[in-house]
């Protein structure tokens, strides 16, 4: 089955900044993607940088159901591909030059609306992250699913009993990613797929919990992640504040022992005018603040800005508050204010108390 390499088709639009040539550009890109669009197989070098596919290439492959009316998870929108360039452009990791503290520099990363997969995996694939936790709706699970599993190298057991179970992985990693050639580059202790329905939090966060094995660590622990990730995500006015109370409870803020704040982007075009108006002013009812970066997708991406995609960085803030609502302070804390008052006023009396003695 034939794979359409993303990298073949966009070589076509590596201008830089002084070589953009504007509407033409638009054009370009434009078509570039729509033939991305209805491909049935998109490939993802993330071994190497030649300028041809060669079998020998790792690549990340996706399936793509262009057909699905339910919902829009059937294919990769231009911003997944956009993003895990900015990503790779930013934290400067080439899997050919690992060096120490930069290996896996994104550590554990979440991606909400993960769609057909292809931005998790290319973080996993390329080990930008330590562990990718891809989550999306029930509708788009089967398609997530199925590719993150193609994907994915499967690790044997050690238990002697399971040596038939060993067998099918060994040959699932040989046969090829959907039939082809291209064999398995994601770990698979570094890929999980999660349902998480924005509306319906806390119930499939519960359930993430209550799935895993006592030996594994919950992939949907709130306030675990490094980094959040997201590609087209503002679309429906309505999901907007369940999105964002999402983000709160997954994300981590930078504390007293060092520990850094989770690092959140999203790419996107304004699907809604409404939904993204709505992103930027409820965001600090949720403790967080979204800024516009949208310029810093020029050194990688010069055509991006013309096709109206926005890059957004969300950053937590170290004071939350709960939608809209001062944070409530504790029985400990009042106690404590309270005690403090009646320090001051001992110690007022102190002051006085010698004045009066002289005076008698």
């Amino acid at each position: 089955m034939k794979v359409t390499v993303f990298q073949d088709y966009a070589s076509s639009l590596s201008l830089g900044p002084q070589e953009s040539n504007g509407e033409d550009d638009v054009n370009d890109a434009s078509s570039l993607f729509f033939e991305l669009a209805n491909a049935q197989l998109i490939g993802y070098r993330v071994a190497n940088g030649s300028s041809s596919a060669t079998e020998n290439d790792a690549m990340v492959i996706i399936k793509q159901h262009s057909d699905a009316k339910a919902h829009t998870g059937g294919i990769i929108w231009e911003t997944s591909y956009l993003l895990a360039a900015f990503l790779s452009s930013k934290f400067g990791l080439d899997r050919n030059k690992v060096d120490g503290d930069r290996e896996c520099p994104l550590g554990k990363t979440l991606e909400i609306g993960a769609g057909c997969g292809m931005l998790g995996l290319i973080l996993a694939a390329t080990k930008l992250a330590s562990r990718v936790v891809m989550t999306e709706a029930a509708e788009v699970m089967d398609i997530l699913t199925e590719n993150v599993d193609q994907n994915k190298v499967e690790t044997p057991t050690t238990n002697n009993e399971s040596d038939t179970d060993d067998d099918d992985k060994l040959s699932n990693n040989i046969k090829g990613i959907h039939g082809t050639s291209s064999t398995p580059v994601c770990p698979e202790e570094c890929v999980s797929v999660r349902r998480l329905r924005w509306d319906c939090l806390q119930e499939d966060v519960l359930a993430a919990a209550a799935n895993n094995s006592p030996a594994q660590e919950n992939d949907l622990k709130p306030n675990s992640f490094d980094t959040i990730v997201g590609t087209d995500v503002v679309f429906s006015p309505s999901l907007v504040c369940p999105l964002l109370e999402t983000i709160k409870l997954m994300a981590r803020k930078k504390d007293a022992e060092s520990t850094k704040a989770t690092r959140i982007y999203l790419c996107l075009q304004i699907r809604c005018a409404d939904s993204h108006s709505l992103l930027f002013s409820e965001a600090h009812k949720y403790g967080l603040e979204v800024v516009d970066v949208t310029g810093e997708l020029n050194s990688c991406c010069p055509w991006a800005v013309e096709l109206e995609c926005l890059l957004l960085k969300i950053n937590v803030k170290e004071e939350t508050t709960t939608h809209g609502k001062k944070r409530k302070k504790s029985s400990k804390e009042k106690k404590s204010k309270k005690t403090s008052s009646k320090e001051k006023k001992s110690k007022k009396k102190d002051k006085k108390s010698p004045k009066r003695r002289k005076k008698e």
